[in-house]
């Protein structure tokens, strides 16, 4: 079984604290690993996040977090990885990359230049906005259901724009627990359509079980929607620090197995392959 979704960020880039997450991956049964470090630990990524750092509405705080960010060489962060996978770490080199409307040639032309396993593609900025970075920045003051429709319009866009493999915490615009009033079946199910006609995977990612949500993404009506498509995932924990490892990925199996799934799939140089769901 596999965890595809984990960051070293709250450490060193060093074989020590690599080390960690696999220890706590073994701890849990897992057989392999997929380091996704954020796009904007990366100098090389940091033209993509320009926008953020002179629109004047931007929050302080927000400048003040970006500003400690792209402090590494992608080359260092894969150097890292191979070491691990020459010391015997079953680690996948991933990268979640952050989408923005009109970035989709320069994230693509970065990734060329790379060997990776697969990436990640996320929403995790409407405009300006990080919606998933404070409940009380920014929700206050906006209406929930265009928060919606806007992070749904984000995410067709980054479907349809070809730079991913898996889609990372497809409902994430939940994260706080806000819910929309306005009925959205229709929008997620076209968006699903979206996902099957650009044959690209989501993840079933437990973090959202240790959010204020407190709830799995995506939620067991859009999974089991997916499934009947019969859109691939990846299980995922979205860890920041060793012990989220592997969180209930468990639980997350027989919730797949709950609306329909029987199999999971992991990737390779960006090649996808199907594995049978394991049974407990």
């Amino acid at each position: 079984m596999i965890d595809y979704h984990m960051h070293l960020e709250n450490g060193p880039l060093s074989l020590d604290w690599l080390e960690k997450f696999w220890f706590q991956a073994q701890a849990c049964g897992l057989t392999e690993i997929g380091i996704t470090e954020h796009s904007h630990q990366f100098k090389e990524f940091l033209p993509v996040y320009q926008h953020l750092l002179v629109d004047p509405r931007q929050n302080s705080v927000v400048l003040e977090w970006l500003d400690r960010e792209f402090r590494y060489n992608l080359n260092q962060y894969l150097e890292l990885l191979e070491a691990g996978r020459k010391m015997g770490i079953p680690v996948k080199f991933g990268l979640e990359i952050d989408y923005f409307p009109g970035t989709e040639k320069l994230i693509s032309s970065l990734l060329e230049q790379y060997d990776f396993d697969f990436i990640l593609g996320s929403v995790h900025f409407i405009d300006y906005w990080p919606f998933d970075f404070d409940p009380q920045l920014g929700w206050p003051e906006r209406h929930v259901d265009d928060v919606y429709l806007s992070y749904l319009s984000l995410i067709e866009q980054l479907v349809q724009s070809g730079i991913c493999d898996v889609l990372a915490h497809l409902d994430v615009v939940k994260v706080f627990g806000h819910r929309p009033q306005k009925n959205l079946e229709e929008e997620w199910r076209l968006l699903l359509q979206s996902i099957v006609q650009a044959d690209i995977a989501i993840e079933l990612s437990t973090a959202g079980w240790r959010k204020p949500v407190g709830e799995i993404y995506p939620g067991e009506p859009l999974l089991r929607e997916a499934a009947l498509l019969g859109i691939p995932i990846t299980i995922a924990s979205d860890a920041h620090f060793p012990g989220d490892v592997g969180y209930r990925w468990r639980e997350a199996v027989c919730y797949a197995r709950q609306v329909g799934y029987g199999q999971y799939c992991s990737f390779k140089g960006r090649k996808r392959f199907e594995h049978e769901l394991p049974s407990f």
